[in-house]
């Protein structure tokens, strides 16, 4: 029940479990050139449908790659399944275990090694749904569905201020989420959008458009606008 066939093929013929050393913005990244190791650095949000086992590396991709996550009521378990192998294990799971959940929950995890079920997971703040089994893509696509609807730079950046900068002092993580809020109402047009469409009272039509000043292409098609906006974004990152 941990994934479906389909699922099983795409991840053989892309390679995708933990792949091999890859580049990103032509850098090499992860402490030994794994792929796998910049999970954490996606700036998409990412909603963990968990219809099965998150064992092992399946559990360290779930702490360290998702933010929202829902769990099958009836299928889904998880384990650190490292330390009955005699390993404490290589990468950031137990770093990461012990800053998403309470100290005594993320050592008896650890310590025991021992299984556990959604509603285990659900008490101890791991996860924020359980979902009968049959729903759950179902919900999954419909938290995705309410997410795309919101303005995409500024979920970006809301994403990437939390991972970076969530574990600063507060006055110091206040100046840095002030200083992106500036950049994000220079860089782009949706902020104007949302106080447009609260003054109306009509839902935004967020667009995650750049803000031109001074633009020195003055006689650009359409299309032509489009493919610049494209690449700024991409610099952007």
């Amino acid at each position: 029940p941990d994934i479906t066939p389909e699922e099983r093929e795409r991840i053989r013929a892309e390679n995708i479990f933990w792949p091999l050393a890859g580049t990103v913005n032509g850098a090499r990244i992860g402490a030994d050139g794994r792929l796998g190791d910049h999970y954490p650095q996606i700036w998409k949000p990412v909603i963990g449908a968990i219809n099965g086992w998150a064992a092992g590396a399946g559990f360290y991709l779930m702490l360290t790659s998702t933010d929202i996550r829902l769990a099958s009521s009836e299928n889904a378990k998880f384990k650190f399944a490292l330390l009955t192998q005699g390993w404490v294990g290589s990468g950031p799971g137990a770093t990461y275990l012990t800053r998403q959940v309470s100290h005594v929950d993320a050592m008896k995890i650890l310590l025991t090694d021992e299984p556990f079920d959604a509603k285990e997971a659900l008490r101890m703040n791991l996860i924020n749904e359980v979902v009968p089994h049959a729903e759950l893509i179902t919900r999954a696509e419909e938290i995705a569905s309410g997410i795309v609807k919101m303005p995409p730079l500024a979920v970006r950046m809301m994403k990437e201020f939390v991972l970076r900068f969530g574990d600063i002092p507060i006055t110091e993580a206040w100046r840095v989420q002030t200083l992106m809020n500036a950049l994000l109402t220079q860089l782009s047009s949706d902020g104007e959008e949302g106080r447009r469409a609260f003054l109306e009272k009509r839902s935004p039509e967020f667009t995650g458009s750049i803000l031109q000043k001074g633009e020195a292409y003055e006689s650009l098609t359409d299309e032509e606008r489009m493919r610049l906006d494209e690449i700024r974004r991409e610099q952007l990152g």
